[in-house]
């Protein structure tokens, strides 16, 4: 369970790391690359060239993800996967993701490449995967997954629009990547390395840390219809204010968060879409995204019956309607228990401590165990920074994951 001897390798992958951080650059050490954007295009095509220098046989599938294989053991063989996604939130972090990916790329071309040093042969194949639209800034998240492991249709996600109306297929179609290609056979394990988006590893003041278990979801889009008055002479108690009924939501979530036990709830409404959103006009719309995320599942469960509960009060206060549009629930769960032993052991192996630490965020790893045992390796994030331009790990974090 040695670690293969990867000289070479890694200065190859800061390089790597290093150019493709100024893809989509904000100027203040963050990225901008949304999913479909011009600057997602550029890093998507630096990303296939890579693959291709590096000797991997390049496919883009019909929902956009990219893989890229090594067919060391013949086609019949099975497939170990690696990798995560290249997309970013508006002006976030350039570790997210990325690193991943670039890490993967590198080090299945160091095991290759060893194994030919070594005259053995492998029995399996290997792939790196970029896959569309983890990030959910412009789709919904995880989108490239769901639709690789079947929990989405490709229409239904081909169909899915941004806030200007623009579909997914439009989008990809716009940068080049709207693939034909037919999918790799799902792999018989998935490993994905990820900056860790959160403080867990530095509070601990660990290096190395496996994912264990993930926390569940709710993520529910509350939508209030009013109705538009003038905001000037309309008295206060005849308004139908959209607006009024969701702040109250927003207010009440953040209550609810703010009371539950530390380290046991977090909520969250970070997108608010107001119609018509002008100055003078009582709005007639309101979107709230609400999220209930937690480890307990009957903890997510009695915050959604919460919520539900202020949405109605809300809405009745404020003299409007409401209504869900979106009703999105991933339970919490546990990465499987082998993969994760033989990962605490490998690092052993090498000197090296890892911990076991939980994911409070989305990835496509979550997807990936419903087909196939699955491992997710952390490194440390300073200060816990994720989606921000300060976002940041250590070379010899980076180097050691």
């Amino acid at each position: 369970m040695r670690k293969v001897d990867a000289v070479g390798y890694a200065e190859t992958f800061l390089d790597r790391f290093a150019h493709f951080s100024r893809i989509g650059s904000t100027g203040d050490g963050g990225v901008d690359r949304v999913e479909g954007s011009q600057a997602n295009g550029e890093a998507r095509r630096q990303l296939v060239r890579w693959m291709k220098e590096l000797g991997f046989n390049v496919s883009v599938d019909e929902i956009g993800n990219i893989f890229g294989l090594l067919n060391l053991a013949g086609e019949s063989a099975p497939l170990v996967l690696t990798g995560s996604h290249i997309d970013s939130q508006p002006r976030g972090g350039c570790f997210d993701g990325a690193y991943g990916v670039i890490a993967g790329l590198d080090a299945a071309a160091a095991v290759r490449d060893r194994l030919a040093k070594q005259s053995k042969a492998s029995s399996a194949n290997l792939g790196v995967v970029a896959w569309m639209g983890e990030e959910g800034a412009r789709f919904r998240p995880l989108m490239g997954s769901r639709v690789y492991t079947g929990a989405r249709t490709l229409q239904s996600a081909l169909d899915g629009k941004d806030m200007q109306g623009i579909s997914a297929r439009e989008a990809l179609a716009g940068i080049g990547f709207l693939g034909t290609d037919t999918a790799p056979k799902l792999p018989v394990a998935y490993v994905e390395l990820h900056v860790e988006c959160g403080s867990q590893l530095e509070v601990r003041k660990k290096s190395l840390g496996v994912f264990t278990r993930w926390w569940g979801a709710h993520k529910v889009d509350l939508t209030f219809e009013g109705k538009t008055a003038h905001t000037g002479p309309t008295p206060m108690r005849a308004r139908q204010d959209a607006l009024y009924a969701a702040a109250q939501v927003i207010v009440a979530m953040r209550a609810l968060g703010d009371s539950a036990e530390i380290g046991s709830l977090h909520t969250s409404v970070a997108k608010l879409e107001v119609v018509p959103n002008s100055p003078n006009v009582v709005p007639c719309g309101a979107t709230a995204c609400v999220e209930l995320r937690s480890l307990d599942p009957e903890v997510i469960k009695r915050s959604y019956d919460h919520l539900l509960a202020c949405a109605s009060f809300a809405a009745t206060t404020a003299r409007v309607k409401y209504a869900i549009a979106r009703d999105d629930l991933r339970e919490p769960g546990k990465f499987h228990e082998g993969l994760s032993q033989l990962a605490f052991e490998v690092a052993k192996c090498n000197g090296e401590e890892a911990v076991a630490v939980d994911t409070l965020g989305g990835h496509d790893a979550i997807m990936m165990t419903a087909v196939c045992p699955t491992v997710m390796l952390t490194v440390p994030s300073r200060a816990g920074l994720c989606h921000h331009p300060d976002e940041w790990t250590s070379q010899e974090d980076l180097e050691r994951g």
